[in-house]
């Protein structure tokens, strides 16, 4: 189940995408855990932001947020095997019931 890779360009813009959505909700928190002031971080995404998410992505990296969790392909897939021949054989919700 491979998929064609993304191009970094592409990557890049959905980084600096998911950046810029993240901190356009919280800049002044964002300036305040990092000491400088809010026209520091946003003279520092106007100016570094498209280069910052380039390299991120010709480096292989994503942006998530924190909440979130990363798995593996490979393990997602064995997941899904798993639970589709599981499904296949319940029939009704007594199935699922434990003696």
């Amino acid at each position: 189940m491979a998929t064609e890779p993304e191009n970094p360009t592409a990557r890049a813009h959905k980084i600096a995408s998911s950046i810029l959505k993240a901190t356009s909700r919280s800049q002044t928190a964002v300036a305040a855990a990092m000491g400088v002031s809010e026209s520091t971080v946003s003279r520092l995404l106007t100016d570094h932001l498209e280069k910052l998410s380039l390299v991120m992505a010709h480096a292989g990296l994503r942006v998530v947020s924190e909440d979130m969790r990363c798995f593996k392909p490979e393990y997602v897939d064995a997941l899904l095997v798993m639970a589709k021949q599981h499904i296949t054989t319940l029939q009704t919700v007594a199935h699922l019931e434990w003696d």
